[in-house]
């Protein structure tokens, strides 16, 4: 008798113990995502400074886009849309290589507003439109501040890149052999600052989360849906929790007539992901309902009112809150609720743990 208290007393012990660790591992984890999520945005504002506009932001392929051309970025020469991305080859002369696809700041600039008076960011209200935000990558920021990407994309062979220019290419890639090319190194140093490059990255809830009808599936059937080519060049920032680490881009302003406009907090345009699922759903798109004494849009981060991109870890739940209301569900193994105030308390719960930096 006696023993088996000892082995029960002993056990109960274990259990304190392995949970006390398991508490500390996640906040040691929690605590280092937030420094590299940190050390991005302070990346992102070096290239900035060095090369006079911000990372732009890259398409990341059919899962973001589900088939839809409406959410592919604008090619003004061929008066269509681009193919789905990340990099497409470019043969149509005696060079072949290839070359990003990217949302450009001047042609894709509705796309960069997120509402607008039609078209696939409609201000009108609806549960699905409100959280299928598509201004974000997760190959962008491995990119254009590491240069992991071949040299038949940015000029040179391992890390580091030849001079970036503002529609996403790279200068002289593409030019005859012998052009100059200016060398640039990574402006992150992965090792000193604790981020880590996880190479073929792909994220399966992406699919249901802007293709409702799909299905989760596995990582290697989201891998499919890229090119051979492609797959080679799926390079992503991973946080402590081994999920990707968002960078979204976004830009102020309402267009009316010739004139952007800022008349509410929503035509600051700021993704949904950085904002309390439940004030979101207060206020529904709509500039009124800013007014009601319950609403708190924006939070305390004033921050958020000058912030033209963020940076985004979706925390230890790996969920950034915005995913399809059935995955949630299923991740928190509960029922989907029937109303949409109930969905974002959903929302909020996996939201919550979200850590994001933000500038301009």
């Amino acid at each position: 008798m006696e023993l088996l208290v000892v082995i029960v007393i002993t056990l109960v012990l274990l259990a304190l113990v392995l949970s006390g660790l398991n508490r500390a591992t996640k906040a040691g984890r929690r605590a280092a995502t937030q420094e590299s999520v940190s050390s991005l945005a302070k990346a992102v504002d070096q290239f900035k400074q060095e090369f006079g506009f911000l990372p732009p932001l890259i398409h990341d392929g059919m899962p973001i886009s589900a088939g839809e051309s409406d959410f592919r970025p604008f090619d003004y020469l061929s008066g269509s849309s681009l193919p789905d991305g990340p990099t497409f080859l470019v043969d149509d002369g005696p060079y072949e290589y290839q070359t990003l696809t990217v949302w450009n700041e001047g042609v894709d600039a509705e796309f960069f507003r997120g509402r607008n008076n039609g078209g696939p960011f409609d201000a009108g209200w609806s549960e699905e439109r409100a959280w299928n935000d598509r201004r974000y990558s997760k190959y962008a920021l491995a990119y254009y501040l590491t240069g992991v990407l071949d040299k038949a994309v940015d000029g040179v062979r391992g890390p580091g890149m030849t001079r970036p220019i503002v529609d996403g290419s790279f200068l002289g890639v593409g030019y005859p052999v012998g052009s100059v090319r200016e060398k640039y190194e990574p402006l992150m140093d992965t090792e000193r600052r604790g981020a880590r490059i996880v190479n073929g990255y792909v994220e399966p809830k992406e699919v249901v989360e802007h293709n409702t009808s799909g299905s989760i599936g596995d990582a290697d059937s989201v891998r499919d849906m890229y090119e051979d080519y492609q797959r080679e060049q799926l390079f992503a920032f991973v946080d402590g929790f081994g999920n990707a680490i968002r960078y979204y881009r976004w830009e102020p302003g309402r267009l009316v007539g010739l004139q952007l406009v800022i008349e509410s907090e929503l035509d600051l345009n700021i993704p949904p992901v950085l904002i309390d699922p439940v004030e979101y759903e207060k206020v529904q798109n709509d500039p009124m309902n800013l007014d009601r004494d319950d609403v708190n849009f924006i939070g305390e981060d004033a921050k958020l009112r000058e912030a033209r991109y963020a940076v985004v870890s979706a925390g230890p739940d790996g969920y950034f809150g915005t995913e399809s209301i059935d995955s949630i569900a299923e991740f928190l193994r509960e029922d989907v609720p029937s109303s949409s105030e109930d969905q974002a308390l959903m929302r909020q719960q996996v939201w919550a743990d979200n850590l994001y930096e933000v500038g301009r």
